[in-house]
């Protein structure tokens, strides 16, 4: 179990974190990263422009080097603890090159080890890159086209460290979604004088835009993404940026689906109508 923890947390650092985020793991770990043969992801493929599974094989001298740093970083003698201390201190980069299954394209991940812990700081393609990939299938939803580009930049902006711009994008998509999906109430439900809060509740009794699950908490998501820009600092937007940006894409394949939906009923009337 313990080994299949450390293999997922390094995976995880690979696939999913962006650069510059410092993460910190059990330095007995180091000992389990030096015994991995081979680690395997799924990601895209630009040269094949389709998804593919990418192969990574440990070397000797990688594998050399994680059992140093677990030496050096589990020493438990008082004295060969001071011996150790630049070892233990420094910094150690690895790259982790990742072959595509079908052309042998090859993707880096350049990982910063410190101690205890783990700083990705570079890859190719760019966190941005890949992330843009998985959002592209929203960029023609009516709701958003006009957006698109903000949800674009507010991934841009968290890929490079940067909390609170990535939080803006985010409130601007938020704002846009709700006041679109007001202004189509009947006029008789709608209030000139409504605060956003009291427009979101409106729109959420009508079309549960906000899932069933976050009923409680859903009067915080417009209150989340204002505390982000004008009282969390940039590592507080940072940290939270995630579960924030899970909840648009989650109001987006809702939007998603039902014009999946209307598009098979369109297909199954057409061919009903030719019989």
């Amino acid at each position: 179990m313990e080994h299949n923890n450390s293999y997922n947390f390094l995976k995880n650092i690979i696939i999913n974190e962006p650069i510059y985020k410092k993460i910190g793991f059990d330095t007995k770990w180091y000992a389990d990263f030096a015994g991995f043969s081979k680690m395997t992801i799924d990601d895209f493929c630009n040269a094949c422009d389709a998804d593919s599974v990418f192969e990574w094989n440990y070397d000797e001298n990688t594998s050399r080097l994680f059992s140093e740093l677990s030496k050096y970083n589990n020493i438990k003698n008082p004295i060969l603890l001071n011996c150790t201390e630049l070892y233990r201190t420094n910094p150690y980069l690895i790259v982790f090159p990742f072959f595509c299954a079908r052309c042998k394209g090859i993707h880096y991940y350049t990982l910063m080890f410190q101690g205890d812990s783990v700083t990705k700081i570079g890859q190719y393609p760019s966190f941005a890159s890949k992330e843009e990939h998985e959002i592209k299938k929203y960029k023609n939803l009516k709701i958003i086209k006009k957006y698109y580009i903000e949800l674009i930049r507010s991934v841009n902006a968290y890929s490079q460290h940067m909390g609170i711009a990535s939080f803006v994008y985010l409130r601007r998509i938020y704002e846009h979604i709700i006041e679109t999906e007001y202004s189509k109430l009947p006029k008789e439900e709608q209030n000139p004088k409504a605060n956003f809060d009291e427009k979101m509740k409106a729109v959420d009794n009508k079309m549960h835009i906000i899932p069933t699950e976050l009923d409680s908490q859903k009067s915080k998501i417009y209150s989340v993404l204002s505390k982000g820009i004008h009282e969390y600092d940039e590592e507080e937007c940072y940290e939270l940026y995630p579960m924030m940006k899970s909840i648009i894409i989650i109001m987006l394949e809702k939007y998603l689906s039902e014009k999946e939906r209307k598009k098979q009923l369109r297909e199954i009337e057409k061919k009903l109508r030719s019989k």
